[in-house]
């Protein structure tokens, strides 16, 4: 007859720690971590000490890497880049936006650059253009120091941005600058149209310049350039995620005395525009998703509460143009006063910055045309989706001509 044999205490207790330590999960790779580098202005577009940033004297970004980044060296990953709101710098979605929790578990690394109180946007400066020159920064600095310095995967649908309150205008703006990168933009609280009255009233004080400083005169052409509600056609290959509270402030949030007054009624203008830019840019046949929230006002709680659903609504999804390739098979219109840039993957320089009209590039097939405004244009096919300094990688594409031009490219380009 068999006996039961119970273990001696000392392989009783051994037995029951590797029991234990079977049933714990497997062990988490490297937690997720902030880093903070300087990323100075190489192509002079923003000289430091001659705008206003906010609690710091340098350009830099911060930068939230995800669970595992460190593991693997081999591995590449998303990346979403996250504006900032006009009085806060690199690291305010990290002291104010407690990002380390909203991003928990997100696989992508999280990109923060500073943009002071420039409205990510290159300033007119009585049609110079002289800066500073924070969209061309962005383009021509940030994004290249960030492929460089990190493993980030290729592909539009790997690629993001948002903010909010200004970083929301400036995702709209700067998605639709570069649309063969990015394939999602999520705008939170941003005032969407930079024409309406309420804007060009009510922004120079936050900026602490005029609005003619900044966008011109209201109704002239570098104003309409810069207009996201105008330039819809820029983002018609993306995914789009607006959203906006009603003013209408959360009883169970406490809220500043200024947030009560200024924070409600920006929102309510946030509301108005933001609305109609979805209709108009859904009604353009543009891949939109609008959330009005029954609670929100300008405030940092609501947009910490709205980026968790905005990463729920998949900044990573398939946008609906896949590729270069796939933008210039259906065709494609894209407007800028940007003096070089990348269009679908047509780089352009221009002679000299547009100051006179909106420039139209657009594309139908293997057809390239440039209309509005003067000068001469250099098309440069064959820009690398990161790219925005207007070069190419078919110079045997490559072509020079006075505006308006309408060529036919070579097959293959």
């Amino acid at each position: 007859m068999s006996r039961l044999r119970v273990p001696s205490r000392p392989v009783l207790s051994l037995v029951l720690v590797v029991a234990a330590l079977a049933a714990l999960p497997a062990a988490a790779g490297a937690a997720q971590r902030v880093e903070q580098f300087a990323l100075p202005g190489t192509h002079g577009n923003v000289d430091p000490s001659q705008v206003t940033l906010n609690g710091t004297d340098a350009l830099d970004a911060s930068v939230l890497l995800p669970d595992g980044y460190d593991d693997d060296p081999g591995k590449a990953w998303p990346v979403v880049y996250l504006l900032a709101g006009i009085g806060d710098n690199s690291q305010g979605w990290l002291t104010s936006g407690t990002l380390r929790t909203i991003a928990a578990g997100l696989p992508a690394i999280v990109v923060m650059p500073e943009s002071g109180r420039g409205f990510d946007v290159d300033w007119w400066q009585g049609g110079t253009r002289s800066g500073p020159r924070w969209a061309q920064y962005f383009l021509d600095d940030v994004i290249p120091a960030v492929e460089s310095r990190y493993r980030i995967l290729p592909g539009r649908r790997n690629h993001a941005i948002a903010g909010s309150s200004m970083g929301g205008y400036g995702a709209a703006l700067l998605g639709g600058q570069l649309p063969g990168y990015f394939g999602s933009i999520v705008s939170m609280s941003g005032m969407l149209d930079s024409q309406a009255l309420e804007s060009w009233t009510a922004l120079p004080s936050s900026i602490g310049a005029s609005y003619d400083t900044v966008w011109g005169p209201v109704t002239g052409p570098y104003a309409q350039a810069t207009n996201p509600m105008l330039t819809t056609d820029n983002v018609a290959g993306s995914r789009m995620y607006v959203a906006t509270g009603t003013g209408v402030p959360d009883p169970t949030l406490q809220a500043t005395a200024a947030e009560l007054t200024g924070g409600v009624a920006i929102e309510g203008f946030v509301l108005t525009q933001t609305t109609r830019y979805a209709a108009v840019a859904a009604a353009a046949g543009n891949d939109v998703t609008l959330k009005v929230r029954t609670f929100g006002i300008h405030s940092w709680p609501y947009w910490r509460r709205e980026f968790p659903k905005a990463i729920a609504w998949n900044l990573f999804a398939a946008p609906p143009v896949a590729s270069d390739a796939a933008a210039n098979a259906r065709g494609w219109s894209y407007e800028t006063m940007q003096q070089h840039g990348n269009a679908w993957g047509l780089g352009y320089q221009f002679a000299a910055a547009p100051t006179a009209a909106v420039v139209t590039i657009a594309r139908r097939g293997q057809t390239v045309s440039v209309s509005g405004g003067s000068g001469s244009v250099t098309i440069n096919p064959g820009a690398a989706a990161a790219d925005a300094s207007g070069a190419g990688t078919q110079p045997a594409c490559s072509f020079t001509a006075t505006i308006p031009v309408t060529r036919t490219l070579p097959a293959g380009c």
